[in-house]
């Protein structure tokens, strides 16, 4: 039996990843959502604004114990349509993040990179669509910062496809049309 394809949908924050992520799951596909919207909730509630920035090694040692699971899990789930599971972002954005604020670490690398997905979405800094609220807590311009570490974490090791800006439904649209073209060179 041939295991689930990983695809990860991940990029500037604000460029509209979730979106396509519900669009996908609107056309039945498997998901997993972002879980570090969950961790900010929790650390605002005890108090703490931005553990990201006030402690980033403990927010993403977190967050990738959640994602490392989500990976694992994503064997599990038997009747995916097409074989594919998709993730809000993926496990390699947590070092891409460390990166960008100056606290790579390199055992913290290595446990990333032993990790791969079958393919990665990128989508792009689009300031038209971008906007503040209680979870991202960037402005526009530091969340393009993130871009460019996030493309270099993944590209390193995986096939990367930079998703063009459009409405959701022509997102997913590509997204589907891009996998059954190259099907055969994904598996």
């Amino acid at each position: 039996m041939q295991r689930n394809k990983r695809v990860v949908i991940s990029g500037s924050p604000g460029s509209g990843k979730t979106a396509v992520i519900e669009g996908l799951k609107n056309k039945e596909y498997s998901i997993f959502q972002e879980f570090s919207r969950s961790l900010i909730k929790d650390y605002q509630s005890r108090g703490i604004t931005n553990l990201f920035l006030s402690a980033p090694l403990k927010f993403s040692e977190q967050l990738l114990e959640v994602r490392e699971k989500q990976f694992i899990d994503s064997e599990k789930i038997f009747q995916a349509k097409s074989q594919v599971v998709f993730f809000d972002r993926g496990i390699h954005d947590t070092y891409a993040y460390l990166k960008a604020v100056g606290q790579e670490n390199f055992n913290f690398k290595e446990k990333v990179y032993s990790f791969e997905y079958d393919l990665v979405f990128l989508l792009t800094p689009w300031e038209k669509i971008f906007k503040k609220d209680n979870e991202r807590l960037e402005n526009f311009s530091q969340a393009k910062m993130y871009y460019p570490y996030i493309k270099e974490a993944y590209s390193i090791q995986h096939k990367v496809i930079e998703l063009p800006y459009g409405s959701v439904e022509e997102r997913v649209f590509f997204i589907e049309s891009f996998m059954n073209n190259n099907n055969n060179n994904n598996g």
